[in-house]
């Protein structure tokens, strides 16, 4: 009798995801751990909130937009998205790519609360 156990990570499979901006197809299916710390460091405590919202920092989360393309994509970088979209293109393409991230981050904090609630 054998004690391995083999779980195969690669069959969870995230939908695929493709967009095409500025003439580049970008496959943001999977938004990886690097955008994703990068994210959280970005909205860690609500005066960083505050100040995204009051449309500072931009330059960071476009960076964070950047990191989650350039897995599929190198040619994405912060200073492409600046300098080849337009502002309004921007933030379109960027409620695409961090729409998955942003669901499963919801999934998680009403899980939290529940947990907080029962201590």
């Amino acid at each position: 009798m054998s004690s391995d156990i083999m779980k195969d990570f690669d069959t969870i499979a995230p939908v695929k995801r493709v967009a095409r901006i500025g003439g580049e197809e970008v496959d943001v299916s999977v938004f990886s751990t690097r955008a994703t710390l990068k994210l959280i460091d970005m909205t860690d405590s609500p005066e960083k909130i505050q100040n995204l919202e009051n449309g500072k920092n931009i330059e960071i989360f476009v960076e964070v937009v950047a990191t989650a393309c350039q897995r599929s994509n190198p040619k994405i970088t912060a200073d492409w998205l600046m300098d080849n979209v337009d502002m309004f293109t921007l933030v379109e393409f960027s409620k695409f790519v961090l729409e998955p991230i942003i669901q499963k981050l919801e999934e998680i904090k009403p899980a939290e609360d529940t947990e907080k609630n029962c201590q």
